[in-house]
């Protein structure tokens, strides 16, 4: 009897022995990144903003449903104009701190506001969410801003870029190595009020589905 406890001891000690052994030996996986999130209190309300004769253009580039800020313009109109309201998945929007100056919301034609309410089965429809185009927001300046932000709402995704731009209209991403960008306001100063051609804020004349 005595014999057969000492062999069950063994056993059982042998069995966590080599169970533990085995959980070293496992490599450790590490967790994937979670996908970022719109914020659980939702975002903060369109601000007052701010009128101006100057205006910043940005070129927005989509590639595969992902926005980016490639470039920026300034061009003048004839009198101060506010920022337009409107209702949009994108947005682009001047910060100084934690205080938010003003916000132009918009939409790229054919992107889905939100893949996740896409229907499924037989009867989906087409997938719009891999879309590729071009187009352009425009926003008053506020002169106070420290930095831009292009807000994927649905996501909750955000691109922080030092502002102002640089002389060739490029934004340096916040965090990267190169120092803020220092614009020269001349460089971007359209000379008359024409210069801002013929165009229109985020409009589908303004993209073209070029699949770049």
């Amino acid at each position: 009897m005595k014999n057969r406890r000492l062999f069950l001891a063994l056993g059982l000690g042998a069995a966590l022995g080599a169970a533990a052994a085995l959980s070293l030996a496992e490599p450790s996986r590490a967790k994937a990144p979670a996908a970022p999130e719109p914020p659980r209190g939702g975002f903060p309300p369109d601000p007052p903003g701010n009128a101006s004769k100057k205006q910043w253009v940005f070129d927005i580039q989509v590639q595969g449903g992902k926005a980016s800020l490639p470039r920026v313009s300034s061009v003048l109109v004839n009198t101060p104009t506010p920022t337009v309201r409107m209702m949009g998945r994108f947005a682009v929007e001047f910060w100084v701190g934690k205080e938010l100056l003003d916000r132009i919301r918009f939409d790229v034609p054919m992107l889905d506001r939100d893949s996740k309410d896409r229907r499924r089965g037989p009867l989906r429809g087409p997938d719009f969410t891999n879309v590729s185009t071009r187009l352009k927001v425009r926003m008053a300046d506020s002169p106070r801003a420290a930095f831009v932000a292009l807000v994927d709402r649905a996501t909750g995704d955000v691109q922080r870029f030092a502002w102002p731009p640089d002389a060739e209209g490029r934004l340096a991403p916040l965090g990267a190595s190169a120092a803020p960008a220092q614009a020269k306001e001349t460089a971007f100063d359209a000379g008359s009020p024409g210069d801002s051609g013929g165009f229109g804020d985020a409009g589908p004349s303004d993209a073209s589905v070029d699949g770049r």
